[in-house]
């Protein structure tokens, strides 16, 4: 059973170009193609190897170009765009090889900040959804409409889900919410950012469609477009319990918004990742 610290774990190719030290894994059963949270979480620790011990991630945003095999190992290469005394920026281009091809996959831009001697304002949002006092008020494991979507993942962390009521008619205002937590030991800033990353894409991509009643098996596609992850600190250990919370926040055109937020186990927001989602509906559809 594949591990999540040799999923995101890196090696060198060649100057400012790094190769995944396995190749990425599928999400579950139900796709076969590689999870886009893999694919991203090499490209944030490719570019942790490019700055200085000072620099600390604060956002990378970006577009899947293409799916990516299971079959092949990732290749990262990045362009130094800045380097000053606050601030480190480098583009990124994750592909992989098809004999002398590259098979572009994913580009994006990350942006690194050094801690700052003084702030002006510190604050923070607290999670929409109450945390149930212990996990005993919780389920075991997420309820989905689709058996064996997160099979692999869920080998990697440990979930306790908690929900509102979803009959709610503003699917805008459904919440998805868990309480998770990771149960290796990632012993550099880069890879438990990393990991962050790769936790933070599951199933942000299905909610729209979940949400709205909707099993997946009725889309013809549905795939992200665009992420943007942001963090407000780079102190984050997910051996400890966190809470996630995840919703849309709009959709037309075969498109839609949704936004995760994950706090630590005292309500303070830690990182944010929105995504723009490609979802095409079958032919003769209905809802669930």
């Amino acid at each position: 059973m594949p591990s999540l610290k040799d999923q995101i774990a890196i090696e060198p190719a060649d100057t400012d170009c790094y190769r995944s030290a396995v190749p990425p894994i599928c999400m579950g059963e139900l796709a076969d193609w590689a999870y886009g949270g893999n694919i991203l979480a090499i490209a944030v620790n490719a570019a942790y190897a490019t700055v200085s011990a000072d620099q600390h991630l604060y956002s990378i945003s970006g577009y899947f170009v293409r799916p990516a095999r299971p079959s092949k190992t990732l290749m990262c290469r990045l362009e130094r765009i800045r380097d000053t005394r606050t601030f480190q920026t480098r583009h990124l281009r994750v592909f992989q090889l098809e004999g002398k091809t590259e098979q572009l996959c994913l580009i994006a831009t990350a942006d690194f900040h050094i801690d700052e001697p003084r702030e002006m304002v510190n604050y923070s949002v607290s999670p929409q959804l109450s945390v149930p006092p212990s996990p005993a008020a919780e389920t075991a494991t997420e309820e989905t409409q689709e058996p064996g979507l997160y099979k692999t993942l869920d080998t990697m962390m440990e979930l306790h889900p908690h929900y509102e009521d979803r009959d709610a008619t503003d699917v805008s205002s459904i919440v998805s919410a868990e309480r998770f937590r990771i149960h290796e030991t990632l012993s550099s800033e880069a890879d438990r950012i990393a990991a962050l990353a790769f936790c933070m894409d599951r199933g942000l991509a299905y909610i729209p469609a979940n949400h709205s009643g909707y099993n997946l098996s009725q889309a013809s596609a549905c795939a992200t477009l665009d992420f943007a992850l942001r963090l407000l600190t780079h102190e984050i250990d997910l051996r400890n319990w966190h809470v996630s919370e995840r919703q849309t926040c709009g959709a037309g055109n075969a498109r839609a918004l949704s936004e995760g937020r994950v706090f630590n186990g005292d309500g303070r927001l830690l990182a944010s990742m929105t995504q723009k989602t490609i979802l095409r509906p079958k032919q003769g559809m209905s809802r669930i």
